[in-house]
């Protein structure tokens, strides 16, 4: 089984920036684990851990695991949830493969869909994403949606990307893995 995952937060730091979603896509099904307030952080980070543990053997794809994975690792340590399972995930990054093996003007997940010609959302982009969490908290709760499908679009466009450039990114990661 392949999965991706994607994270949406309020900051690009996780010192003073909360998860806001954590999403999960694989062949058969998606999850969302969404903060419904900060102060329920805690309890959607124990969610994401526990669902890592279910997945800890398979690949996991992520745009940028130099950011999900920190992010996630160090609002655990805040709240005092097990990071054990980190170690042991088998994370492939997407961006990494891209800014090695593609020659882009740029490598963000947006302009590598628009390349590829892939449906990918444009209307909502992750700076957006505070914004309508902020009016979600404030009571806006439709937002809650929006902000789950931003996470399913960057989830799908990561899968996309993976069956296109499959071949490459297969070839990539032995490359990888000899490296370690």
């Amino acid at each position: 089984m392949v999965v991706y995952l994607d994270i949406e937060t309020t900051s690009l730091h996780a010192d003073i920036g909360t998860l806001i979603l954590a999403g999960f896509l694989n062949e058969n099904s998606e999850t969302f684990f969404f903060s419904d307030s900060p102060k329920k952080e805690k309890e959607t980070l124990e969610g994401v851990v526990e669902f890592l543990k279910k997945i800890k053997n398979e690949k996991i794809y992520i745009w940028n695991v130099n950011f999900d994975i920190p992010f996630l690792i160090t609002r655990c340590l805040k709240h005092r949830v097990d990071v054990s399972v980190f170690p042991k995930l088998k994370l492939v990054d997407l961006l990494k493969f891209s800014r090695e093996k593609l020659r882009l003007s740029t490598n963000t997940l947006e302009n590598v869909s628009l390349f590829l010609d892939l449906d990918k959302n444009l209307k909502l982009r992750g700076k957006d994403i505070l914004i309508l969490y902020q009016e979600y908290l404030e009571g806006k709760k439709e937002n809650k949606e929006k902000i789950i499908e931003h996470c399913r679009d960057d989830l799908i466009r990561l899968k996309e990307i993976h069956e296109i450039a499959k071949v490459l990114i297969d070839e990539w990661e032995k490359q990888q893995n000899n490296l370690r």
